[in-house]
């Protein structure tokens, strides 16, 4: 017994042992990873749109200055630069907001780890030290078999073994630490390399921004100085502007009666089918009308039919009926009568034979009965004709109503071969009145314009709003030089120009495209404003003006993003392409919208 309670000790102390020693290798660094945020990746999106404007606005300004004069493109291109570099800084001071933060916030979480970290080792090297004094092997194994019993030397080994799993824990906290902790300061130097850059860039932009207002100031100065009656060019493009927009408005507004007319034909047209349509129906109603009082009618013509024929077989089934009882009542009747005549016979004869007998031996009574008996024939004879007339009157009675049995039979058999049955119907012969149907005439509601058009053009006209703030600029490459609206002129701020579109500077010769599917409705050349053309899209147009030629013609169709002409020139020698939005409104009437709410943002 001693042995094997050995064994079995032993048996658990190199369990324990082989099991400490595989559980203390084990160790599962965390991993910490930091990445930059949605704001951030979206502050960065927006840096890197604004940059890519930033460098057309640069080859535009790049192409003005090759020419031999400075035009209002490079102006333009120079405020845009600087618009948009101020918009830069703007993103780079929120990301840099963003970065002081996070790294604010890294910092805590360091110092943090750092407190935990010396915590741990503290524990960790405490523990160690125990150890070594206590002299852990000899004193497990003296801690152990000094138990007074098995259950508390297994009692014991359980604690032992747990305390040694926590000495694993702390030690693979420490290394979850310590690889936590360098994460972060990984994580910081990145962020604070960031910010470096970003500092810069923001210097930079700053330098920028100082150089491109002085060259503003100075291309300023230049125009001036170039243009020798700037009052009366600026007079002429508002001129050139206003015949652009009352052609605009010409054209826009005959299309619409156009379409008005068309719409009202349609109307008319789809009006007479509809009438049309609605006599053939109500045509077609009475006739139906027509045929079903026809067909009620014959079935009330039927009906009565069938009903006489059954009151006239109920009639002659009464007429059989009473018949065959006058039958029999006469032969009745005839029988009784014969049955009392012979018992009056024989009671005559009787009261004869007593007579007879009484008066036998006298003449007298000879006389008497003979007298008798020719009164008795009489009276014989007499009662015999009443009977004959009774009899016959009986029988004259019984061949009426066979009479009547045979005419009620063939009235009956003529109904079954579908003889005609004049019958009294209160209702027969009336027509009723054709039915009415008394209509409330409601008030139309007035149609809108998109509505009058053909469903092919409100299609188009839907689409097109579908897609707002979605469509292609109508050049690859190009900066808006002259917003939409009212706006202060460039070099003589006193000035106000009012524009019904945008006017976009772009390079020299370049491709102009439809910003949308639709149909060219005209072209036309207006002075100071180039060539013009206009294309519907249903209850929208778009006007592209200032080009040097066109590609289309009139009521040709044109896809998106199709070159329709190439951009030309205006007066100042700017390369630059006007666009303008027209948008029809439900009365009828024709108005500017602003572009910039429609074209995709670059």
């Amino acid at each position: 017994m001693l042995q094997k309670a050995l064994g079995t000790i032993l048996l658990l102390f190199f369990s324990f042992f082989v099991g400490y020693s595989q559980t203390k290798g084990k160790t599962k660094p965390k991993q910490t990873t930091n990445t930059i945020t949605g704001d951030q990746s979206e502050l960065q999106r927006k840096r890197e749109a604004i940059l890519k404007e930033i460098s057309n606005a640069q080859v535009l300004l790049n192409e003005a200055k090759d020419n031999q004069r400075v035009t209002l493109t490079e102006l333009s291109a120079l405020n845009k630069k600087l618009s948009l570099r101020q918009q830069l800084i703007v993103n780079i001071n929120q990301d840099l907001g963003k970065i002081s933060k996070d790294i604010n916030q890294t910092n805590r979480e360091i110092e943090t780890l750092n407190q935990q970290l010396s915590k741990y080792k503290m524990e960790y090297a405490r523990s160690i030290r125990y150890a070594y004094k206590n002299r852990e092997s000899q004193n497990l194994m003296v801690f152990v078999f000094s138990a007074k019993s098995f259950n508390e030397m297994m009692r014991r080994m359980e604690y032992m073994k747990k305390f040694r799993q926590y000495r694993v824990i702390q030690a693979n906290r420490i290394k979850e630490t310590q690889s936590t902790l360098l994460g972060k300061v990984s994580y910081l130097d990145k962020r604070k390399n960031q910010r470096n850059g970003l500092l810069t860039d923001q210097e930079q932009h700053k330098s920028a921004i100082e150089n491109d207002a002085k060259q503003k100031e100075m291309i300023a100065q230049e125009l001036k100085g170039q243009v020798s009656n700037l009052s009366g060019q600026i007079t002429k493009a508002k001129a050139a502007a206003a015949q652009l927009d009352n052609a605009i408005r010409i054209q826009i507004q005959k299309e619409i009666a156009a379409a008005k007319k068309k719409a009202e034909e349609e109307a008319k047209r789809q009006a007479a089918e509809l009438a049309k349509q609605r006599a053939a129906e109500q045509a077609k109603q009475r006739a139906e009308e027509a045929e079903k009082q026809k067909l009620a009618q014959e079935q009330n013509q039927e009906l009565a039919r069938k009903k006489a024929i059954e009151e006239e077989q109920k009639k002659a089934e009464s007429l059989a009926k009473q018949a065959d009882l006058a039958r029999k009542k006469a032969a009745d009747e005839a029988e009784k009568q014969r049955v009392k005549d012979v018992e009056d016979a024989k009671k005559r004869r009787e009261e004869a034979a007593v007579e007879e007998k009484r008066i036998a031996d006298s003449k007298f009574r000879e006389e008497q009965r003979k007298k008798n008996e020719e009164r008795n024939k009489e009276i014989d004879k007499k009662k015999e004709e009443l009977r004959l007339q009774e009899l016959s009157k009986q029988k004259q009675v019984a061949e009426n109503l066979e009479k009547e049995k045979e005419k009620a039979e063939k009235q009956v058999q003529q109904y079954k071969s579908g003889g005609m049955v004049v019958t009294v119907n209160p209702n027969q012969g009336s027509v009723s009145p054709p039915s009415t149907q008394t209509t409330t005439t409601v008030p139309k509601e007035q149609p809108t314009y998109k509505n009058m058009l053909p469903q092919e053009a409100q299609n188009l006209s839907n689409s097109f709003e579908a897609n707002r703030g979605s469509l292609p600029w109508p050049v690859d490459r190009g900066v808006i030089v002259a917003p939409f609206g009212t706006y202060k002129h460039p070099i003589e701020k006193g000035v106000t120009m009012d524009n019904k579109g945008v006017d976009i500077g772009t390079t020299a010769a370049a491709p102009v495209k439809s910003i949308f599917g639709g149909v060219v409705t005209r072209i036309f050349s207006i002075p100071g404003m180039g060539i013009s053309i206009l294309i519907n899209h249903g209850s929208y147009y778009t006007l592209y003006s200032k080009l040097a030629s066109a590609s289309v013609s009139e009521g040709s169709k044109v896809a998106a993003r199709q070159i329709i002409g190439i951009a030309g020139k205006n007066d100042y020698g700017d390369n630059v392409v006007h666009l303008e939005v027209w948008k029809v409104n439900d009365k009828g009437y024709p108005n500017p919208i602003n572009p910039t709410g429609w074209i995709a943002p670059r």
